[in-house]
C-alpha cells in the first residue's frame, strides 16, 4: 500500500516596484509599491502541479502593509513599468546579548530590518520577535532568504 502525499502551498513572487510613489498609512514612508503575486499551489509530494488562485498584492517595501488589487489594475501596472529603485534588502539581527536563559524560553531576540539600497539608510520594522516570524516574512514577501547577523 503505497501513501500519497498531497496538498496545497502558496508560492509569492515580487513582481517589481511598480506604480507612483504612495505614502504608506501604517509607517509614513513614500516609496513606489511592490507589487506581489500569490499562486495557489496543488501538489503531490511537495511538487507543484496545477496552479489554481493567482491573488496581487500592493505592498510598501518597507513594512509590508498594503492592499489587494484586481487581475487588470496588476496587467496595467506591469504593462506600465517602471522599476525605478534599485530595490530593497530584508535582515534580521540576532541580538545574543539578549537571548532569554531556560530551556522553554521563548528566544525573542531578533529585530527585522529593511535596507534601502537606493540611500543605504537601514529601517528597523520589528523588534523582540522570535526566529519564526523571520521565516514569515521570508515567505510572504518572495525572498530566497533573510540573513541573520548575530550582534554581541
Amino acid at each position: 500500500m503505497a501513501t500519497i502525499i498531497y496538498g496545497t502551498r502558496e508560492t509569492a513572487k515580487n513582481m517589481g516596484y511598480l506604480g507612483q510613489e504612495e505614502s504608506c498609512g501604517a509607517c509614513g514612508r513614500t516609496y513606489k509599491k511592490a507589487l506581489m503575486k500569490y499562486t495557489s499551489w496543488f501538489h503531490i509530494y511537495y511538487i507543484p502541479l496545477i496552479p489554481y488562485k493567482k491573488t496581487y498584492f500592493n505592498m510598501c517595501p518597507i513594512c509590508g502593509a498594503g492592499y489587494d488589487v484586481d487581475k487588470n489594475t496588476a496587467k496595467s501596472l506591469i504593462q506600465a513599468g517602471g522599476v525605478g529603485h534599485p530595490g530593497f534588502e530584508v535582515f534580521a539581527k540576532h541580538i545574543l546579548a539578549n537571548k532569554q536563559k531556560g530551556l522553554f524560553k521563548a528566544d525573542t531576540s531578533y529585530e527585522l530590518w529593511v535596507k534601502d539600497l537606493a540611500t543605504g539608510e537601514e529601517i528597523c520594522i520589528e523588534q523582540n520577535i522570535e526566529k519564526e516570524r523571520v521565516n514569515e516574512v521570508k515567505r510572504v514577501r518572495g525572498l530566497k532568504k533573510v540573513p541573520i547577523i548575530d550582534i554581541k
